[in-house]
């Protein structure tokens, strides 16, 4: 499995210019795209059904091939959602840590 480093996510409680905003989970979020060092900060509302690891760890994400190959035998956070048009992500803990693993459509 090749694992290609793609962000950082950072939980914050600070308001910050939001880029989007995924709904079902209710989780604001920055586009790491547009920042120098990948790092994406997010916020989830209040009733938020996201996991508290999620909301208040830090995570790190990578591009995998094929998201299904990724999680299998791994303790599954989040399980695999799609928040935008050929895009699916899923969540594991790795050694007590959250880890983001990201299938995009080429």
């Amino acid at each position: 499995m090749d694992y290609k480093f793609s962000h950082v996510g950072i939980p914050t409680a600070e308001n910050k210019k939001w880029d989007g905003f995924y709904e079902p989970g209710k989780i604001h979020y920055t586009d790491f795209a547009n920042d120098a060092f990948n790092i994406e900060f997010i916020q989830c509302d209040a009733d938020s059904n996201m996991p508290e690891m999620f909301q208040n760890v830090p995570h790190v994400a990578y591009e995998v091939d094929n998201i299904e190959a990724a999680l299998e035998g791994k303790e599954i956070l989040v399980e695999t959602f799609s928040p935008g048009e050929g895009v699916r992500v899923a969540f594991i803990v790795h050694n007590g840590a959250p880890v983001e693993f990201m299938e995009i459509a080429k």
